[in-house]
């Protein structure tokens, strides 16, 4: 029988509650961890399968070490000059531009078309007008004007 000061009392709080999923995301982390994603994505290297036109030429040094030793940009090879003459021409398979430490890098994919194990190389090398080999870096490369 029910009091007189109200209803009569149960086991249980009266507060209403809806049921939960321990799966249950928040909709304000879904957001901000999207967004999250979305901005680390723009931070990626940048791809081609192609060389930029502001590389594309004959690069050559005034360092004794290299000044015999250019090296040529196309759009789809990179030829190596070893001295004497002698050089070797490699099909370029990609290209990646990243930004790191406040330099533009750009790493060229290469590979033999004769060898059938197709073994990529990398060449790194940072630009800015110049080019500068990522493990040379005092060492700087001009565009051969001619």
């Amino acid at each position: 029988m029910p009091s007189a000061r109200g209803p009569a009392r149960r086991d249980h709080d009266d507060v209403v509650t809806r049921p939960t999923s321990r799966n249950a995301v928040n909709p304000r982390v879904s957001v901000i961890a999207l967004a999250l994603l979305l901005a680390l994505a723009g931070c990626g290297p940048e791809s081609s399968k192609t060389v930029p036109d502001d590389l594309i030429g004959v690069w050559k040094t005034s360092a004794p070490k290299y000044a015999d030793r250019p090296f040529q940009l196309t759009r789809d090879t990179i030829t190596f000059w070893t001295g004497e003459e002698e050089s070797y021409t490699r099909a370029v398979v990609r290209v990646t531009k990243v930004r790191e430490d406040g330099n533009i890098l750009y790493t060229v994919f290469y590979v033999d078309p004769a060898d059938a194990a197709r073994f990529e190389f990398r060449f790194a090398f940072y630009y800015d007008g110049s080019i500068r080999w990522k493990n040379r870096r005092d060492v700087a490369w001009a565009k051969d004007r001619q």
